[in-house]
């Protein structure tokens, strides 16, 4: 791993590792181990339901759940969860890069598989998996292209990739520390050119950013703001969640849903 590779990592974990198991991220997300965004609508109730909803709008690409399963970047193991209802536990195995987040998705799915690995260098042989799904994390990858070739190596041929995605600003993908300027897409088209390049048909691009990122922000800065009135968190604790809300605005430019299938 290269010195770059290795403190992108470093500073992944670092912010995941410490918001992810932090009693109020899990409090909003109603004690479930969620951390995305989800899926809004006008009568979504809670987070939770958000990222139910989330899940079924990805796996509702995947014409026939059935065979194995890749959870790409898995976090705490709530999405291998959520595909436990649809895939026997054997069929599942999860990846990531954080081991304390692992350690909780055995708990949380046991059967399943948990691993340590990176999604840039998948080690599995050719053709392992019917399915691979990624949640909300390419944006973080070194890079999506490389994460991409890889997916398509170990799909079977016709299998499906489903995932959601973001895409954010140049500056922020160059200077930000979770970031890297390689896994800079400048536009839609190269977006999509990418998968196409990297041994995906072309499929479904769904631009979710108004039912995904504001829904969640609107929802997030009236749950804090709600906080507040409760005397459950100090203004200065208000203020450090909203000022990650506010700099997240500044760069976020799409929320992408993706289905693609293996050639």
């Amino acid at each position: 791993m290269t010195t770059q590779a290795k403190d992108l990592a470093e500073n992944i974990n670092r912010f995941y590792d410490a918001s992810m198991f932090s009693e109020r991220l899990i409090n909003y997300y109603g004690g479930s181990h969620y951390t995305n965004f989800g899926y809004w609508t006008d009568a979504t109730p809670d987070a939770k339901s958000a990222c139910d909803a989330l899940m079924a709008q990805l796996l509702g690409f995947i014409p026939e759940k059935k065979g194995r399963i890749l959870d790409v970047a898995c976090g705490k193991g709530e999405t291998s969860r959520y595909l436990s209802s649809f895939y026997p536990a054997q069929q599942i195995t999860a990846i990531n890069i954080s081991e304390r987040q692992l350690a909780r998705g055995r708990e949380l799915v046991p059967g399943a598989t948990f691993l340590l690995m990176d999604a840039t260098a998948l080690d599995f042989p050719d053709a392992s998996f019917d399915a691979v799904i990624c949640v909300e994390a390419a944006f973080h990858f070194n890079t999506r292209e490389k994460f991409l070739r890889e997916a398509a190596r170990v799909l079977k041929p016709g299998g499906h990739l489903v995932l959601s995605d973001i895409l954010t600003t140049q500056r922020a993908d160059d200077s930000h520390e979770r970031r890297i300027s390689d896994n800079h897409v400048a536009s839609l088209d190269e977006y999509r050119a990418l998968y196409q390049r990297c041994g995906f048909l072309p499929g479904a691009m769904v631009d979710a950013t108004e039912n995904c990122w504001r829904g969640h922000y609107r929802h997030m800065v009236n749950y804090a703001h709600e906080a507040l009135l409760r005397r459950q968190v100090t203004r200065a604790q208000l203020q450090q969640s909203l000022d990650i809300y506010y700099e997240r605005a500044q760069y976020i430019e799409h929320y992408m849903l993706v289905s693609a299938v293996r050639a």
